[in-house]
């Protein structure tokens, strides 16, 4: 039988006619940020490739997706005093799907003043060497320890819950996007390229600076699977091609500036599958 992903709201409402579409090799719960729910309006995000790769390999799998758009991990451990615990309390998973931490970087970079964030405000200083050298180590820390003291709370979270306490936990690494003016709608987005103008950061600094974050969010999300055993980075770094700097749409494996589009979530899945196989085993 084919996969079914659907929100929690979805589950509520066709429970019985969901389940009666199995049986599922694997019972999946996902939460986070746009890259578990929607890349754009039009496109969706890993939750449908995933299933499609796991039919692809006669591997049917029930996702329940509770992820939206834009939350931050602060956010979400906010919503796991309420919606996220509901759900783990309902089954025992096979395995949860997370995708947190790339806008908690993406929003101290963009939201503050200039300088007042994560990157330091360039505006009349010398041109660096290096574009990462315009990120703020001190705002860096202290955005690092924030990401893992709440990432621990989600964790405990889980872990208090009897059906999932040994339940592996499957974490999002991104790939590094190229900053550009390619918004994913109206009024949402461009992300990187509105919060490297606002500090007035030399284009030619873009690349090296993008490629320093990223490796910063990887890193951060590396760090997390030392907190339990069951705790697995999915290696999704490096997959994508890039997209063209002076596009404003879709370009390489990107439908946007910071979320793949469908070639790009078609390669993504294959890891994730080749991943949750590994460590679920067939």
């Amino acid at each position: 039988m084919p996969s079914v992903v659907c929100t929690g709201h979805e589950y509520l409402g066709r429970s019985q006619e969901i389940e009666a579409r199995g049986p599922f090799k694997y019972r999946l719960l996902a939460e986070g940020d746009s890259w578990m729910d929607r890349s754009s309006l039009v496109i969706p995000s890993l939750p449908w490739f995933l299933a499609q790769e796991m039919d692809n390999r006669g591997l049917p799998v029930l996702i329940i997706n509770l992820a939206i758009a834009g939350s931050e991990l602060r956010q979400l451990v906010d919503i796991m005093k309420g919606e996220f615990v509901w759900w783990l309390g309902q089954f025992r998973y096979d395995a949860i799907l997370l995708s947190a931490g790339g806008n908690d970087f993406i929003d101290a970079a963009r939201d503050p003043d200039p300088g007042q964030g994560l990157l330091l405000n360039m505006a009349g200083q010398p041109l660096p060497a290096d574009g990462y050298a315009c990120v703020s180590q001190a705002a860096k820390g202290i955005l690092e320890d924030y990401l893992n003291t709440d990432f621990k709370q989600l964790v405990d979270a889980i872990r208090a819950d009897a059906n999932n306490q040994s339940t592996p936990v499957f974490l999002n690494c991104y790939d590094t996007p190229v900053a550009r003016n390619a918004p994913a709608g109206p009024g949402i987005g461009p992300w990187l390229y509105k919060a490297y103008q606002k500090n007035s950061i030399d284009p030619s600094l873009w690349p090296a600076l993008t490629q320093g974050l990223f490796q910063d969010i990887g890193s951060v999300i590396q760090g997390w699977t030392g907190f339990d055993g069951a705790l697995h980075a999915v290696p999704t770094t490096g997959v994508l091609d890039a997209a063209d700097p002076a596009s404003g749409g879709s370009s390489g494996d990107w439908a946007n500036e910071i979320h793949p589009n469908a070639s790009g979530w078609t390669k993504e899945a294959r890891i994730w599958a080749g991943t949750l196989v590994q460590v679920l085993g067939t």
